[in-house]
């Protein structure tokens, strides 16, 4: 219970543990690595500026459907260096990775903190980060492709949430859906604003208050504590994310904006999580840290429950993959395990070396693979009740 209990609240977690990662400094966006391109793209019509990278396959460009990695929040694309280029060599395919509006190098032009002209009526909202990705993919990932060309999704924790709602939308341009500890829930929809930017002045106020007093590396550093099997392999992070706290432009107003800002509206009038995905058309696998604390095993397990009921579940492929000990955010913690399990999906493979196999080592980290309905169902009477009322 206390998995499902810290699910709920993972978003409010992760801003006030993590609201400094929604800053702008000089010393951020950081170095890619070998194999990666930082790049800009932007969005003349609503004033903004978007930070992406891409690895492109060292052979040069296949007929792979590109992947499009999308994180989680407080962060940015950086969180996906320990896979963008290793995903490129051994799929062929071209490996995107954003910063959302608001987070990262991602802002408005001439940015001043809710006051430029380039933030009137801007809110930080998942409605508007998914606005973002969509256009994102038409613009670039897929630019200049058949209008029939689609893309691999794969998203964790709030990115999990985005690339649902990307996958639900009728006529979806994605070729598979891959969730990685995906957060079913986002959008607090505090009473009195509607997170359009200027802010009143009381939740201005509180984001500032809020935004100044912990964003510190000890408040970082918790919270990937909390999250992580291995904190050692998040220690790099603590340093990423604080550094795109050190000069804000908007991080205030932003802060004040997400807190603020409503839940997703969900496609077809769907009623949660669960519903959602029973929506999305594409293949789906779940790969899931099974030492989350927030995002637990029993929402892994749920998802997949709800995917194996989708109308077209008995022409499209569900998988359960459980990878221990790794948290929160598995690519990032486990790389190893994740990049071959993502590599195999992508080109339509089982996740594991063996279509029978219900396990699979990968150094310090195992694989398992849910191999029957049965394995899906609640472990607990407890359990289904609350991933429902939470999903």
């Amino acid at each position: 219970s206390t998995g499902i209990s810290m699910c709920m609240t993972a978003p409010l977690h992760l801003l006030l543990l993590c609201p400094g990662a929604l800053s702008h400094p000089t010393r951020y966006p950081p170095k890619p690595p070998a194999g990666v391109k930082g790049l800009y793209w932007d969005r003349t019509s609503l004033k903004q500026r978007i930070h992406y990278e891409v690895a492109e396959p060292p052979k040069g460009p296949s007929n792979s459907a590109p992947v499009l990695l999308l994180n989680g929040f407080g962060v940015g694309s950086f969180t996906w260096h320990r896979n963008m280029a290793a995903l490129a060599a051994s799929t062929g395919a071209s490996v995107y990775a954003m910063d959302y509006v608001g987070q990262g190098a991602s802002w408005p032009v001439d940015c001043d903190d809710g006051n430029a002209e380039s933030e009137q009526g801007l809110r930080y909202a998942i409605d508007d980060w998914k606005a973002q990705a969509a256009e994102f993919i038409d613009a670039i990932v897929l630019r200049g492709a058949s209008p029939d060309a689609c893309v691999h999704l794969v998203g964790n924790s709030a990115g999990g949430l985005l690339a649902a709602l990307l996958a639900a939308e009728p006529g979806s341009r994605v070729a598979s859906l891959c969730l990685l500890n995906a957060t079913p829930v986002w959008g607090s929809n505090l009473p009195g604003w509607d997170g359009r930017l200027p802010g009143p002045a009381v939740p201005r106020a509180i984001g500032r208050y809020l935004y100044d007093r912990m964003r510190d590396r000890a408040n970082i550093a918790e919270m990937l504590e909390q999250v992580y099997a291995a904190p050692e392999q998040a220690e790099p992070l603590v340093e990423q994310i604080r550094a795109v706290t050190d000069a804000s432009e908007g991080g205030h107003a932003a802060f004040a904006s997400i807190l603020w800002s409503p839940p997703a509206t969900l496609p077809g009038g769907a009623g949660g999580f669960e519903a959602l995905l029973q929506l999305c058309g594409c293949d789906a696998l779940l790969l899931y840290g099974a030492d989350d604390p927030w995002c637990s095993p029993p929402f892994g397990r749920a998802a997949a429950r709800a995917l194996t009921r989708r109308a077209c579940a008995g022409e499209r492929r569900t998988e359960l993959v459980l990878l221990s000990p790794a948290g929160h955010c598995p690519h990032h913690e486990a790389p190893e395990a994740a990049n071959a399990i993502l590599s195999r999906w992508v080109k339509g493979q089982p996740p594991l070396a063996s279509a029978d196999a219900a396990t699979e080592a990968f150094g310090r980290v195992s694989a398992a693979r849910a191999q029957s309905e049965g394995e899906l169902e609640p472990r607990t009477p407890w359990e289904g009740l609350l991933t429902g009322m939470l999903s």
